[in-house]
């Protein structure tokens, strides 16, 4: 009989795994413990806090405050116990912390094996123990490569942006992401609609709605590479045009639409902003949550994909319970060069675990809403969409060109299901527009080229319209950006926008685009103008293709931090140098200048004299952003 210390993250997967164990491994005894996360964090010692040896790149860690009660149980369990499992979460950072956790017991000589499951079902949790393995030491390196990295460039540049400006951070994620946001609030603060006329052949009865697409001079309208049209060219237009519309082309295609595709950490994300409105936080705390009860897999992946054993469960299930020979292989998804597909798509663990029957298993409503979206996300991304044909005619009329298309459902697919309640029932296209299942009737035109097709003039209408900038990006299509930009990973996409709000850089507003601050403005005007090198996009999304090369063991990442830190460390220093002056004058004494200074009231300013004259002036900004003379209290007698 063996006694193992099981060694988990989160406190609410212990009885469960516990219950698992005790029940397939009767003949031995188990210990389930919880770390709460990680341990240890990088020192806040040495030049800039970093806590990093500069010579060899070595961090110092610290056990964290709140976790030295957990450490001395861990560490007291382990003394007993004839083998240690380290059973972490699945991915690089779940790696550090196994590895956090087995040095705990380096001058014990215990036996210690990593396992890993990418669900929290019994069939998994036993399946990993029989796959017990080493500390991938790789994996490591990659998560403690990038924790010092994030120490280096935040704490660094953020000293140099609080000196200069007052402001209280960057971030190796965060600053670019804020970019992201101030370039596109600039092109839509500088844009200039212009207001023009489309024309249309309408009749709604018959389903007729030609619209112009070409000029008397085969220039496409309303394009901005060539010209839109005015009120008096629009009546020079109709008055050319006569009733008889001759058809020059005609193409029909096979479509199929297939919007429902596996989810990653990203497009969840995405979704449950779009369609359930709630945000980047809610939305991970739920599916955390949910992939803790045993619900769903692991929520942090880069994956596009389902095992092959879980389709097979799925073409059952679905071919079981729906009407129609509905399953369909999921649609392959372009995989980015560095993504990270260690782990399956989020999937419900069982699809017997229908969205109506958990709602008894759980009280938490956003955790209820989010499983209902990845359960009918996962169901319909297996089954056949809706398809058919889309006819495209070309018509000519006193050589003007006039464009329609008729989209011609053959196949329902999972749009002849039922209404679910718990199905939100809303398909998105790639820019979050809803897609519209309308059926609408045939036009009356033929399936076939050189004919004529006669309406009367009175059917030629008009709509004004006006140019629109870009869009601001929303939560979701900001995790979009960043992810097709290559820069962060599934972890560090909520932290990112969390970190902008935090900040007062941009505000996300519920289910509406981010507010871009002027806090946002200052801030990354000041980084770009003083480190672009070490924000710009290719250089981030650069450092995320290292550290995956780091985590596959093909790159030394001691030599490359080392650089990144001699290169920052002259820059920061020769900007802390420049920010030391300041034009504006003490109001108090009148002699030195008003620097920024840190402090946890917010963004505050005082007297560069205070070290020699002890002028304490100081200043601290206003919500409405004035500056108001901070006055100590007097303190009390007794």
């Amino acid at each position: 009989m063996a006694k193992y210390l099981v060694l988990l993250e989160s406190p609410s997967k212990v009885e469960k795994i516990k219950h698992y164990l005790e029940k397939n491994f009767q003949e031995d005894s188990f210990e389930v413990l919880a770390s709460g996360g990680h341990i240890n964090r990088i020192a806040d010692s040495g030049p800039w806090g970093l806590g990093i040896d500069l010579q060899t790149m070595t961090p110092t860690f610290k056990i964290e405050t709140t976790k030295k009660k957990n450490v001395s149980e861990i560490v007291k369990a382990g003394k007993s116990a004839d083998k240690i499992i380290l059973a972490s979460d699945p991915d690089r950072e779940g790696e550090a912390i196994a590895w956090h956790l087995a040095n705990l017991f380096a001058k014990d000589n215990k036996e210690i094996k990593r396992i890993t499951f990418n669900e929290i079902t019994e069939s998994a949790v036993v399946k990993a123990f029989g796959e017990m393995r080493e500390i991938d030491i790789d994996l490591v390196n990659a998560q403690l490569s990038r924790q010092m990295l994030d120490k280096i460039i935040g704490y660094m540049v953020s000293n140099s942006l609080q000196k200069s400006t007052g402001l209280l951070s960057a971030g190796r994620v965060q600053t670019p992401a804020l970019k992201i946001l101030v370039d596109r609030d600039k092109i839509i603060k500088a844009f200039v609609e212009t207001i023009y006329k489309k024309i249309f052949v309408m009749d709604s009865k018959q389903n007729v709605k030609l619209f112009l697409y070409k000029d008397d001079n085969n220039l496409v309208v309303n394009d901005p590479k060539n010209y839109y049209i005015s009120e008096e060219q629009s009546k020079v237009i109709i008055n050319n045009l006569g009733e008889d519309y001759k058809c020059t082309k005609y193409k029909a295609k096979e479509f199929e639409v297939r919007s429902f595709k596996p989810y990653s950490t990203a497009s969840l994300l995405q979704d449950g902003f779009s369609k359930l409105r709630m945000s980047a936080a809610q939305i991970t705390v739920a599916a955390q949550k949910l992939y803790e009860a045993g619900l769903v897999t692991y929520i942090r992946t880069d994956s596009n994909r389902y095992s092959s054993d879980f389709v097979l469960e799925a073409k059952n299930f679905i071919n079981k319970n729906f009407k129609g020979d509905l399953f369909k292989e999921a649609v392959p998804v372009r995989t980015q060069a560095n993504a990270q597909e260690a782990h399956e798509s989020i999937r419900p663990t069982d699809l017997n675990q229908r969205p109506e029957n958990i709602s008894s298993q759980i009280e938490d409503k956003n955790m209820i809403r989010l499983y209902n979206l990845i359960w009918w996300n996962t169901v319909k991304s297996l089954m056949k969409g809706p398809s058919g044909f889309y006819h495209n005619w070309t018509f000519w009329n006193n050589g003007y060109e006039f464009k329609q298309s008729w989209k011609e459902v053959l196949d329902l697919g999972y749009n002849k299901l039922d209404k679910f309640e718990t199905d939100e029932d809303v398909e998105l296209d790639e820019n979050d527009d809803e897609i519209s299942n309308d059926d609408e009737i045939k036009p009356p035109f033929e399936f076939k080229e050189n004919y004529v097709f006669s309406i009367n003039k009175n059917a030629i209408v008009t709509e004004e319209a006006k140019t629109s900038p870009p869009r601001m990006f929303n939560q979701a299509s900001l995790v979009r950006e960043l992810k097709d930009l290559g820069i962060g990973r599934p972890s560090t996409y909520t932290p990112t926008l969390s970190k902008l709000k935090e900040r007062e850089y941009a505000i996300p507003h519920r289910g509406k685009p981010f507010e871009v601050t002027e806090k946002g403005y200052q801030a990354e005007e000041f980084l770009y103008n003083k480190y672009e090198d070490f924000f710009n996009v290719n250089y981030t999304a650069k450092m995320e293709e290292n550290l995956d090369e780091i985590a596959e063991g093909k790159f030394d990442y001691k030599d490359w931090i080392k650089t990144i830190y001699e290169d920052l460390n002259a820059s920061v220093k020769a900007q802390i140098q420049e920010a030391k002056t300041s034009d504006i004058k003490c109001p108090r004494c009148h002699e030195g200048n008003l620097v920024f200074i840190k402090s946890k009231f917010g963004r505050g300013r005082g007297c560069s004299n205070f070290t020699t004259t002890k002028c304490g002036y100081r200043e601290y900004e206003q919500r409405d952003g004035s500056w108001l003379e901070y006055v100590a209290k007097p303190k009390e007698t007794k």
